[in-house]
């Protein structure tokens, strides 16, 4: 399917940046196209809403397993352990203390884990059957899928690590969590950043780019401008320094066919120095908070 009209401004004119390949599977080829009055950038044509799920079912998708059969799926696992603090004391510090907390694209419920450990009120939403399967029986949370979510409670936080660039429907998914926040509360959104140095470095093989998985890819004036259309203020922005490296250690598969670590920390190291004080990484987190 052709994307229309631009999701921040509504204008209906499009060009080709580059075509990105589907590294996860057989480098099939996608478009990535820039909105010629917001420069806001979408992958299109994308497969329609029913097939994308095909696309998921490359067997190495980590972020919905706990797998550690490569060195990639070691780092990405023992960095994820690690984040999942740094997460859990950004949103303690966004709510001033704990408080009622969704987290949409919740994977395997590893956040919703230690959030629920720490205090907070939880429930989770995740598209993916085995992905629920495995919070069920390793972390005991009951998840549910978007379907059979029902968009009753309100909450303090509403959470998505790497999934808003995933959503179909991106304006219409942010008018929901706008409206699931009560007085005062926040949107802490996780996406990469194609403006970061790595981003630039490698074009059209940067693996952020996870065509046609990702069906937008932001930077920061974008993610500002939709926030006001649904009512929220971007408070702040925070860098996600390990996506640097973990990112450029797949796209350096992706350009050249081979992993180079040395030169992917090295080009990771390189982004983070650039990015550090312009709050310009590889990925961010947005706070957006409900204005009152």
């Amino acid at each position: 399917m052709e994307v229309k009209d631009c999701p921040v401004c509504g204008a209906k004119s499009f060009k080709e940046v580059f075509k990105a390949p589907f590294f996860r599977g057989d480098g099939e080829l996608f478009a990535i196209k820039e909105c010629t009055s917001c420069a806001f950038w979408v992958t299109s044509p994308r497969p329609n809403d029913e097939d994308l799920g095909v696309y998921y079912e490359a067997g190495n998708y980590i972020s919905h397993t706990s797998k550690k059969e490569s060195l990639i799926d070691h780092l990405y696992v023992a960095v994820r352990n690690y984040s999942l603090k740094r997460k859990l004391s950004l949103i303690n510090k966004v709510n001033k203390g704990v408080g009622d907390l969704l987290d949409y694209g919740a994977g395997t419920g590893h956040f919703l884990t230690v959030a629920k450990s720490a205090g907070w009120k939880t429930e989770g939403v995740e598209i993916s059957g085995d992905a629920r399967a495995v919070a069920e029986k390793e972390n005991k949370l009951s998840l549910v899928s978007p379907e059979e979510f029902k968009w009753s409670s309100t909450y303090d936080v509403v959470s998505m690590w790497h999934v808003l660039e995933h959503l179909p429907g991106l304006n219409e998914h942010l008018a929901k969590f706008s409206k699931a926040l009560n007085k005062n509360g926040a949107l802490v959104v996780a996406v990469p950043n194609h403006e970061s140095y790595d981003a630039k470095v490698y074009g059209e093989s940067w693996a952020a780019l996870d065509v046609p998985l990702h069906l937008y890819h932001f930077k920061k004036n974008n993610v500002e401008k939709l926030a006001l259309k649904h009512g929220l203020v971007m408070e702040a922005v925070h860098n996600m320094p390990f996506d640097s490296f973990y990112v450029s250690m797949l796209s350096e598969k992706v350009a050249t066919g081979k992993g180079n670590i040395i030169r992917a920390f090295f080009r990771g190291w390189q982004s983070n120095r650039k990015g550090r004080k312009a709050k310009n990484m590889s990925s961010l987190i947005y706070i957006l908070r409900k204005s009152n």
